[in-house]
């Protein structure tokens, strides 16, 4: 097994690893990224995104690539890896990938999260295209077209409410009677839907029925009458829960609901998690906005916090 050392290792792929790894660089700091397997994370099975400032239109694979040349330009070492253990209590710290062993000084945690979906065939097909786990990456896409909503938490209600303003067809679909959700988001929305919103509850997708490129059909069944309705549908809003990618910190680091906890300091909310020099940055610790732009803009906040922490450090390497 190969060793690897540096000062600085971040883990993952995703805007908010390579902001930081790019800030770091540039300030002659030694850095190292493990991508992890897929390379450029969730985002590159997005199809069509809008909303990243000075692009008008521009594929998620596509961005990625420009971040991950963009990093090559500074030099910075890309490990195309997957790890299997971390040891966060040694000093320095330990990575033990399938290929290398990588001992590090400080950490950077960048591994996102990943949105639940249905185990259904043709389901990774359409994902990106017409299935979709962001209101607000995509519903424009979907403009006064038919909508179908899955969930009944506050993300889907919170997503509902925004895809309200883009469609007055929709249905929402929940396996329960019950949702499990803030009341007044609850009453917020329906006030807001109550004449077109349309619901199927009790129900669940049986079937994705569609061509090579889009879904076109959903097979529902209700779990009590035994139902079975064919739904066609313009796309597909799936909001049944997210997971942070923190399993490989457990034990380790503080988590709530798998969300890396991070600490305050005397001025604002910091990236530093339980254990000094290891901070983390995107969606593994952000449980409210999910969003690219976010995400890199708290690997930009992580670079800063280190700064702040190991400031010694940080000049005497410089």
């Amino acid at each position: 097994m190969i060793i690897k050392y540096s000062q600085i290792i971040t883990i993952g792929s995703g805007p908010s690893s390579y902001t930081f790894s790019i800030y770091a660089v540039r300030s002659n700091l030694n850095i190292i990224i493990i991508s992890g397997k897929n390379l450029g994370g969730q985002l590159t099975k997005t199809n069509i995104i809008e909303n990243w400032p000075s692009t008008t239109r521009i594929r998620g694979a596509e961005l990625m690539l420009n971040f991950y040349y963009q990093a090559l330009n500074f030099n910075i070492e890309i490990y195309i890896d997957e790890i299997y253990s971390i040891d966060l209590l040694t000093n320095p710290f330990i990575v033990f990938s399938k290929k290398f062993f990588f001992i590090f000084e400080f950490l950077i945690i960048c591994t996102g999260s990943f949105h639940k979906i249905l185990k259904l065939k043709n389901q990774n097909k359409y994902i990106g295209k017409n299935i979709s786990n962001c209101a607000v990456c995509d519903g424009n896409f979907f403009l006064k077209k038919k909508i179908i909503i899955l969930g009944g938490g506050d993300s889907c209600f919170e997503n509902l409410n925004y895809l309200l303003n883009i469609s007055k067809n929709i249905i929402l679909i929940n396996r329960n009677k019950i949702f499990k959700c803030n009341f007044d988001l609850i009453k917020k929305v329906f006030f807001k839907s109550h004449s077109f919103l349309r619901l199927k509850i009790n129900y669940y997708i049986l079937e994705f029925i569609g061509d090579d490129y889009f879904l076109k059909y959903i097979k529902i069944k209700n779990f009590y009458n035994f139902c079975v309705k064919i739904i066609y549908i313009n796309a597909l809003f799936i909001f049944i829960g997210n997971i942070p990618n923190s399993k490989l910190f457990k034990g380790q680091l503080k988590l709530k609901k798998n969300y890396i906890l991070t600490r305050r300091d005397s001025y604002s909310n910091s990236l530093k998690t339980s254990i000094n020099k290891i901070l983390c940055a995107g969606e593994v610790q952000d449980f409210l906005y999910k969003q690219a732009i976010t995400s890199s803009s708290s690997g930009c906040a992580a670079y800063f916090d280190l700064l702040k922490i190991y400031k010694k450090f940080f000049y005497k390497n410089v």
